[in-house]
């Protein structure tokens, strides 16, 4: 029976639903979901897909956003446009995550044009390999495993390690890491990938607990089938056959995870922190 229910409930008679909340939220500020006026946001992997859209959305919240791209210039200077056509604040920024000092580089310009830095997205991945992807695990190489540990693992730890400082400094900030739902449930197929992205939930819990007390949250999403533009080089029926997957029966759209993203650097999350939040579309009930 959940509790307060039944015919021998009392009626509530503590504080209103808000005075409750602010008591045990920390830092909670109003009712608007998502509010990061004044806030400033590094994006990596800015130029496309789920880093554009987290950008797009940070900016619409009233985020100042540093979009960084590798070698998509083009397209990440057209992210920053769309930021500032929709009123917010934002510039493009290159560097190669994979390199400790490229990702200090990054955190340094951004405190330069920006001030301050509050949240950090890490949104840059190895690209789609269909070859290593579909290799058995008897087949696989140490080439196999270099590009996903080197960008989505070590490149998440890098900019962690460098975006850190800076946000202890402002008094606390937010992070968030991009896994899998792969990581969590297995697979045949992506081994690679799916090792590299279950390391990314490992170093997620890791951060928080040493961070925390600094003012740092740190969490992950567990991904299922985005539609980003690296899906393009899938036939028309693998794409149906991934859209049948999940329980909702589609792809996700890049949107649909920004918004959880913006929900996890806002206040409105202030009390969560090591937690990997799954947006998948029910793939992992299967």
């Amino acid at each position: 029976m959940p509790f307060g229910s039944g015919p021998q409930a009392a009626p509530f008679d503590g504080p209103s639903l808000r005075e409750f909340r602010a008591f045990i939220t920390a830092g909670f500020g109003d009712d608007s979901m998502g509010t990061l006026d004044g806030r400033v946001a590094i994006v990596t992997g800015g130029s496309g897909g789920i880093g554009r859209a987290t950008a797009l959305e940070i900016g619409k919240a009233g985020g100042r956003v540093a979009v960084q791209y590798h070698r998509g210039r083009v397209a990440a200077e057209a992210t920053v446009n769309q930021v500032l056509e929709s009123g917010g604040k934002a510039l493009a920024l290159a560097a190669d995550v994979r390199k400790p000092e490229g990702c200090r580089r990054l955190v340094a310009k951004t405190l330069e044009a920006f001030g301050r830095l509050d949240i950090l997205v890490c949104c840059a991945g190895y690209p789609f390999v269909p070859e290593a992807w579909n290799r058995e695990v008897g087949a696989l190489t140490k080439a196999d495993f270099r590009g996903p540990f080197e960008t989505d693992l070590l490149g998440s730890l890098f900019m962690a390690q460098a975006a850190i400082p800076a946000m202890t400094r402002g008094g606390g900030g937010s992070i968030v890491l991009i896994g899998s739902t792969p990581a969590l449930t297995g697979d045949v197929v992506g081994i690679p990938y799916l090792v590299a992205k279950a390391g990314v939930l490992a170093l997620t819990r890791a951060l928080a607990q040493a961070y925390a007390p600094r003012g740092v949250r740190v969490n992950a999403l567990a991904l299922g089938s985005i539609a980003t533009e690296a899906m393009d080089v899938l036939s028309a029926e693998e794409r149906k056959r991934l859209a049948e997957e999940p329980a909702l029966k589609r792809w996700g759209r890049p949107e649909e995870v920004a918004r959880a993203v913006l929900f996890l650097v806002s206040d409105d999350a202030s009390y969560v922190t090591g937690a990997t939040l799954v947006v998948d579309g029910g793939y992992a009930l299967r």
